[in-house]
């Protein structure tokens, strides 16, 4: 395997972490907290952002729960950053929390203010998320505009291949050989093991096949979240054997584990 493939850390992509928040009870909000903030300042609306936690994320496609980032970023590229006093009902909000806000480490330029994020522009594109703790592979598309948190990990740009590939039986196999093993059989899906997964570079018109199947998988599970992808997921990994140029008893050795 890595005779044949490229480690994801030599690709063109980029990994990096969630939002760091410093106080997830404060910064993260339900639809009921939203719309009442909203209510109180329709301005709230242009820093409320869609958010995935590490319990939303399942293999192909998050289970968003109507979760919400208060987004009072620390500013990037040309953007400045947020002022809370533009906002008046989430520094209401947010003041409920204040001596906390104030004693954490991850904070920006005020308590209300999240830390330092260079590549916040990245949570605007589509892109592959994954928690940190796992009993099998589940990595997702997560679409534009969709925040994660922290821990749960980002790489951008999205790619249909490599979302089929990393959610194959051969490279959660390959995993699992160095990666750390929790109690109760859950690895840590760390970014320093992830960009050591190595993975083939194939042509555009090789990748046809998986993105038809991915496109198919994510529009299954669009329609029911427990929708059987059972014979997609089959497919893909035969043509990942096949990447491998696997032996049957190869094959069998991986299905064994």
């Amino acid at each position: 395997m890595e005779a044949v493939g490229t480690p994801l850390k030599e690709w063109d992509v980029k990994i990096n972490r969630g939002i760091i928040t410093g106080h997830n009870d404060a910064f993260v909000i339900d639809d009921e907290i939203k719309r009442a903030l909203i209510a109180a300042d329709p301005k709230s609306a242009d820093i409320l952002k869609p958010v995935l936690r590490g319990k939303d994320i399942q293999r192909y496609r998050a289970q968003w729960a109507s979760s919400w980032l208060i987004d009072t970023h620390n500013g990037y590229s040309n953007v400045h950053a947020i002022s809370i006093d533009d906002y008046p009902a989430i520094k209401n909000h947010l003041d409920r929390f204040y001596p906390k806000l104030k004693k954490r480490q991850d904070k920006g330029k005020t308590p209300y203010n999240l830390r330092n994020c260079a590549y916040h522009e990245d949570f605007s594109k589509e892109k592959i998320a994954w928690g940190n703790l796992s009993n099998q592979a589940k990595f997702s598309y997560a679409p534009q505009n969709m925040f994660v948190n922290a821990p749960t990990t980002i790489l951008t740009p999205f790619n249909h291949y490599l979302l089929a590939v990393l959610n194959s039986r051969l490279l959660d196999w390959y995993f699992r050989l160095i990666g750390v093993e929790r109690d109760g059989g859950y690895y840590e899906y760390k970014p320093m093991f992830i960009e050591r997964l190595p993975i083939p570079k194939i042509t555009d018109d090789e990748q046809s096949p998986f993105i038809r199947l991915v496109d198919s998988i994510l529009a299954a599970k669009a329609d029911n979240p427990a929708a059987d992808i059972g014979e997609q997921e089959a497919e893909i990994d035969r043509l990942v054997y096949r990447l491998y140029e696997l032996t049957e008893e190869e094959i069998e050795a991986v299905k064994e584990r």
